[in-house]
């Protein structure tokens, strides 16, 4: 997500933070960070000193941004004094910056050296032009395609987290948004055990009708055993099931409801937009 930021989950018990909230209460709080987020918007995460453009912007009023950017040590200045940006975050935002940057240049390596394969082999001359020889090559290729097929899935299940589409699940399982501290976790999560079990356990705990917190057992459980990709999930729940032998023989009504609802999250599922 490219305006994601780290938060810490106790920033309100900071020492420069404790101060605004006894000021200005949760509304302070959350100026603050309502003006961080500005701050990601930026380029180089820093914002001009216009107070009241920023407090339009916030619906709040100029005098207490003024008072939150500059009375609290919160905030440093550029040296002409017309702008100004927080060392914390911009600390933060540098070593996120430089995982992404060492994430894409491994990217770009790696598309090079698939490219640089792929003309060697188009450029290597042909030796045997008999009907054999031609056969052992295609199943060859076919064998490589296949082996190539599966280790991009096996990756694309184990990558980073892409989290605009998890944080977009969240919103579409339990109906609502989600706080910082959440989306923290969320991350942190796709991190351990891979974004589509992360998208996999809130589906799950949506349709048992629990809350984000229910999900978070469910990944735990996933993380305890090892389990990273949607393919290790299956096989978990294909064990489990076959351990359950006759119990399985008769659904319950209950039983029955959980499917419905299972088809039904399965069907809206489909329309996210990613």
């Amino acid at each position: 997500m490219n305006n994601y930021f780290p938060h810490d989950s106790n920033s309100r018990n900071s020492d420069k933070l404790l101060p605004v909230r006894m000021k200005f209460g949760a509304e302070g709080y959350g100026i603050y960070f309502m003006i961080l987020e500005r701050l990601r918007e930026e380029k180089t995460y820093t914002s001009v000193k216009d107070y009241n453009m920023i407090a339009f912007d916030l619906r709040v009023d100029a005098q207490k941004v003024k008072s939150i950017v500059e009375d609290f040590g919160l905030f440093a200045f550029t040296d002409d004094g017309e702008c100004f940006y927080s060392e914390g975050f911009l600390k933060r935002m540098e070593i996120k910056d430089e995982k992404s940057k060492k994430r894409s240049d491994a990217g770009k390596k790696g598309a090079a050296k698939r490219w640089q394969t792929d003309s060697n082999a188009i450029a290597m001359p042909i030796t045997n032009d008999s009907k054999e020889s031609k056969e052992k090559e295609t199943k060859e290729k076919e064998t490589k395609e296949k082996d190539s097929r599966a280790e991009e899935k096996q990756k694309e299940e184990a990558a980073p987290a892409n989290s605009e589409n998890m944080f977009q699940a969240y919103q579409h399982f339990f109906g609502h948004g989600f706080s910082p501290v959440q989306a923290e976790d969320m991350h942190k999560w796709a991190e351990d055990i891979s974004e589509p079990l992360v998208i996999e356990a809130m589906k799950r705990a949506a349709i048992g009708m629990k809350s984000y917190g229910y999900s978070t057992g469910i990944m735990k459980k996933w993380a305890d055993k090892g389990i990273k990709t949607i393919q290790g999930v299956t096989e978990d729940d294909k064990r489990f099931n076959s351990s359950q032998g006759a119990r399985n023989d008769r659904k319950t009504a209950n039983q029955l409801e959980m499917e419905r609802r299972e088809a039904e999250i399965e069907r809206d599922y489909g329309t996210l937009p990613f």
